[in-house]
């Protein structure tokens, strides 16, 4: 096992402030909390605990159907969807890449045994940490090798 590498866990890369949706919120107030914070989705909360994700896509959905049918599109809880991918704050952030390439997610919950909601991950957050992780790594043989060549080149 490598020890030299960086370890690098979900709770070091998280947003801890999270804007949150309650699962009685109406969709089209929800609608516009998204709008008005410029994000494409959020946790939905039930009892202090993660229960749904409720995302612009799934707002699409909910009003397209409202419209078609004439009736209003209800609350949140109605419309999140219940199946979402969540990790643990000692996740590791490879098997949380692994989440975003495995499936069309923008963001993962971090909840503990509870279900509580921690924070929040978005691919940018994996990206930046992964790439931090990749900068403080051990070079390779091979890049030690380049970059001795390159200075004995350069001399």
């Amino acid at each position: 096992m490598d020890t030299s590498r960086t370890v690098l866990l979900a709770k070091h890369v998280m947003q801890k402030a999270v804007f949150v949706l309650r699962h009685d919120r109406q969709v089209l107030d929800a609608v516009d909390d998204l709008i008005q914070r410029g994000i494409s989705g959020a946790p939905v909360l039930e009892d202090g605990r993660l229960a749904g994700v409720f995302s612009e896509r799934d707002a699409l959905r909910a009003i397209s159907c409202a419209h078609y049918e004439q009736e209003p599109p209800g609350t949140v809880a109605v419309h999140m969807r219940r199946d979402f991918a969540t990790v643990g704050p000692d996740t590791d952030i490879f098997e949380v890449a692994e989440v975003f390439r495995s499936q069309p997610i923008r963001r993962v919950p971090v909840v503990d045994a509870d279900r509580r909601l921690l924070g929040i991950i978005l691919r940018g957050d994996v990206l930046k940490g992964l790439r931090q992780a990749f900068h403080s790594r051990e070079k390779t043989n091979y890049e030690k090798l380049q970059e001795h060549m390159s200075l004995r080149h350069s001399s």
